[in-house]
C-alpha cells in the first residue's frame, strides 16, 4: 500500500512539475485546438483551430481577445468584492480613485431599473434650462417652440462625447504639429447602423418608450425620419474633400449665420474669444444644415435630436446590473482608474509588473533592429532624406504598457485626473452617474485644447467606451505610440518565463503588426513626432509603394492598411527570431521534439482561432482569411509543414 501511495505521489509530482512548466503548458493548449484530420497546407484555419469552437462551446468569449478581457474582468471582479468590505471599513477615504470606481459599480448593481430608463435620462438632459423635450409638455399646455434654440442644445447634448448628431465635434492634433490641438467640426456620418435613425417601426417604438404618446408616434416618426433623409441629401451633396479650412469663430458665424461661439462656450462651459480657431471640414454642409433646420418646425428638430442623443445613450451603456456586465461598465467609462487598480492589485507584488514589462520591451527592440534592417536593404529605393526620416521614426517610437505617462507616480497622476469627480452621492441613480462619467470624459478631451502633453513620455491617451473595455494593444499614428494595455501580459498570449519562440510568435507578431501600421498606406505620410512629412507623402506616392500595396490587395479588401500590418507583420516577427542577423537561440529545447518554426506558426494561429460571427471582425476581415492570406506564399510556413510549393510562388509585402 505505501508503495503504491509513493508511486501515486511520484505520478502525480512529476505531472504537476509538467503542468506548471509554462513551456509544456502553452503547447499542450495550442496543440488542444489542432484537428490533425485536417490537411495544415490546405485549410490551415480548419487544421490550427478546428477543435477550438468545441472546446469553449460554454465560455462566454468567441476568441483569444475575449478571453484575455474575459479574465481582467474576472479579476476586477475580486476586486470590487474586495473593496465592498473596504467600503464598510471607518477608515476608507471616500475620496479615493477606489471609492469612486466602488461608487460607480455598486450604483450598476443596485440601482433601481427606473433609473436606466430612457425618460429618466431625457429628464436629467433637457433641451435647455426651464425647457422639457415636447412628449413631456403637461397636458392642455403648448410646447414653447419659440425658446427653442437648436445650436445651443446641440451644444448641450454634445457634451455628453461623439453624439454624431448633425455634426461631429472631435478634438484632434493639428497636421502641421502634433502636440498642438484643435477642435475639428465636420459633417456626421449617417452610415453605420448605430449612427442613424433605426427603422420605421422601431423608432415608433423607441419614441414610444420616451413618452411621446401613441397617437403621435406616427406622425412624429414620419417627420423625423424625413428630416434625417434631408439631412442624409445635403450630406451626399458636399463635395468638400480637402481636410478643412481654419477659420476664427467670428468668421465661422459670418459664413453661416449662427452663433458658433455660444455653440463652443456652452460646449466647453467657458468664455472663448471671437478668435477662437477651429478647423471646419465641410463649410458647405453648415450653410445647408442651418437652412435645412431653420425651415423645419422647432418640436420636430428637438424630437430628432432627443432621439438620436438616446439611441447613443444606449449604446454606450452595458445596460445590466450583472456583476461582469458592471465591471465592463466601469471599465469603459473609467479606464484609467481601473487600469490603476488592476496593476497595483494584479501585477504589483514581487517585480512581477517589472519582469514582464522588461521581457515585451526586449521582445520590441528585437523587432525594431528587425524593421532597421529592412530599411537599410531598401527594398522600395527610398532615398536618403526618406530613409532618414523613416529610420528616425523607428527610434523615436515609443512602446507604452498600461497607458499611463511614464516616469510619474501614477497612484498620483490618476488621483489628480479624477479629483475633479465627485461620485459621493448616495442616491443610486444609474443615469445621473452614467451621464456625470461621459460628460468627465468629454471634458478630458476637450481640456486637450489648453495642455496638451508636449512629450510623448507623458502622453496618455483618453479611450473611448469600445477601447477602455478591451486590453487589446494599437498604435497612436499621431503619437508614434504603441499601448499595451495591461490586461494583455498573461496566459496564453504571454509569459514571461516562456521561451521565445512563443514570445515572437503571438504577442511579437502582435507588436510587429501595431509597428507596422507606422508604414502602411496611412501612417507613412507621417514622421516621427507624428507630423506630416514631405519625405512621408513622396514615398507613399512612389511606384514601388503603390505597386506593393496594389500585389496585397490582389485579392480584395476593404481593410487594406490591417493586411499591410498582417503580412509585413508576420515577416518581421518571424525573421526577428529565425532571420540570420537575429542571433536568437534556436537550438531545440527540451520540452518538446517539434520543430520550432512549427511551434511558431501553430502559436500565431491563437490569435485567429475562434467561434465568432461575422459582426465580430471590426475594421478586419474575418479571423480565418486574415490567417489564410497572411500565410499564403509564405516560403517558411511551406518549409514548417511540408507543403508544396505553388507554381506562383510571389509573395506580396511593402517593405
Amino acid at each position: 500500500m505505501w508503495i503504491i501511495c509513493l508511486a501515486l505521489i511520484a505520478c502525480a509530482t512529476v505531472g504537476a512539475q509538467k503542468v506548471s512548466n509554462p513551456n509544456t503548458r502553452l503547447l499542450d493548449n495550442i496543440l488542444s485546438y489542432v484537428d490533425t484530420e485536417v490537411s495544415a497546407c490546405d485549410d490551415y484555419f480548419g487544421h490550427a483551430c478546428g477543435k477550438y469552437a468545441k472546446k469553449h462551446l460554454d465560455d462566454p468569449f468567441t476568441e483569444i481577445t475575449q478571453m484575455v478581457d474575459h479574465k481582467v474582468n474576472q479579476d476586477l471582479l475580486t476586486l470590487m468584492q474586495e473593496l465592498e468590505q473596504r467600503s464598510q471599513q471607518p477608515n476608507f477615504n471616500q475620496t479615493s480613485v477606489e471609492a469612486k470606481v466602488w461608487s460607480f459599480y455598486h450604483t450598476c448593481r443596485n440601482a433601481l431599473s427606473d433609473t436606466r430608463s430612457g425618460r429618466h435620462y431625457l429628464t436629467l438632459v433637457p433641451p435647455d434650462e426651464g425647457l422639457t423635450w415636447p412628449q413631456f409638455t403637461p397636458e392642455g399646455s403648448v410646447w414653447p417652440g419659440e425658446r427653442f434654440k437648436w445650436m445651443e442644445t446641440l451644444a448641450r447634448l454634445h457634451r455628453y462625447g461623439e453624439v454624431n448628431i448633425l455634426m461631429k465635434v472631435f478634438i484632434q492634433s493639428s497636421p502641421s504639429n502634433s502636440s498642438e490641438y484643435v477642435m475639428d467640426l465636420s459633417m456626421p456620418s449617417l452610415e453605420e447602423t448605430g449612427q442613424r435613425l433605426r427603422p420605421f417601426v422601431e423608432t415608433m417604438r423607441t419614441l414610444a418608450v420616451l413618452g411621446v404618446p401613441t397617437a403621435n408616434a406616427l406622425t412624429l416618426t414620419k417627420k423625423i425620419k424625413s428630416l434625417e433623409t434631408a439631412l442624409r441629401n445635403i450630406i451626399d451633396e458636399d463635395d468638400d474633400d480637402t481636410n478643412g479650412q481654419y477659420m476664427t469663430v467670428r468668421q465661422l458665424q459670418r459664413r453661416t449665420g449662427v452663433h458658433w461661439q455660444k455653440f463652443i462656450e456652452l460646449l466647453l462651459a467657458q468664455p472663448i474669444e471671437p478668435q477662437f480657431r477651429v478647423n471646419v471640414q465641410n463649410l458647405g454642409y453648415f450653410k445647408a444644415l442651418v437652412q435645412l433646420l431653420n425651415d423645419r418646425e422647432p418640436s420636430v428638430v428637438a424630437s430628432y435630436m432627443m432621439t438620436r442623443l438616446m439611441l447613443y445613450l444606449w449604446e454606450e451603456t452595458m445596460d445590466s446590473e450583472e456583476p461582469l456586465e458592471c465591471i465592463k461598465d466601469v471599465r469603459r467609462n473609467m479606464n484609467l482608474a481601473t487600469s490603476l487598480l488592476y496593476k497595483e492589485r494584479f501585477l504589483g507584488s514581487a517585480g512581477h509588473l517589472q519582469r514582464n514589462s522588461a521581457s515585451v520591451v526586449q521582445t520590441f527592440e528585437q523587432l525594431r533592429r528587425q524593421f532597421l534592417r529592412l530599411v537599410k536593404r531598401n527594398r522600395l529605393r527610398l532615398d536618403r532624406t526618406q530613409r532618414r526620416m523613416i529610420t528616425q521614426k523607428v527610434h523615436d517610437m515609443v512602446l507604452n504598457i498600461g497607458n499611463m505617462p511614464q516616469h510619474i507616480d501614477h497612484r498620483r497622476y490618476v488621483s489628480q485626473h479624477y479629483a475633479s469627480l465627485d461620485m459621493s452621492s448616495g442616491d443610486l441613480d444609474y443615469a445621473r452617474s452614467h451621464l456625470q462619467l461621459l460628460e468627465f470624459r468629454n471634458r478630458q478631451w476637450m481640456s486637450q485644447l489648453s495642455h496638451s502633453p508636449h512629450r510623448v513620455s507623458e502622453y496618455y491617451y483618453i479611450t473611448d467606451s469600445s477601447t477602455g473595455m478591451s486590453s487589446s494593444p494599437y498604435y497612436m499614428i499621431r503619437q508614434n505610440v504603441i499601448i499595451v494595455p495591461y490586461g494583455f501580459l498573461q496566459e496564453p498570449v504571454f509569459l514571461p518565463d516562456s521561451h521565445k519562440v512563443f514570445k515572437f510568435s503571438l504577442l511579437g507578431f502582435i507588436l510587429a503588426h501595431e509597428l507596422m501600421h507606422a508604414f502602411d498606406g496611412h501612417g507613412v505620410i507621417y514622421d516621427g513626432q507624428g507630423n506630416l512629412s514631405e519625405a512621408g507623402l513622396q514615398i507613399g506616392n512612389s511606384a514601388r509603394f503603390e505597386a506593393g500595396l496594389e500585389c496585397i490587395n490582389r485579392n480584395e479588401t476593404a481593410y487594406l492598411n490591417e493586411r499591410v500590418a498582417d503580412l509585413d507583420g508576420i515577416k518581421l516577427a518571424y525573421d526577428a527570431y529565425f532571420g540570420a542577423e537575429s542571433h536568437q537561440n534556436r537550438t531545440q529545447p527540451d520540452f518538446t521534439d517539434m520543430p520550432l518554426q512549427r511551434i511558431f506558426f501553430l502559436n500565431l494561429a491563437q490569435f485567429f482561432c475562434g467561434n465568432g460571427d461575422a459582426s465580430n471582425f471590426l475594421d478586419h476581415d474575418a479571423d480565418a482569411v486574415r490567417l489564410k492570406q497572411t500565410l499564403t506564399n509564405f516560403s517558411a510556413f511551406n518549409e514548417a509543414f511540408q507543403c508544396p510549393t505553388a507554381r506562383s510562388t510571389e509573395r506580396c509585402q511593402l517593405w
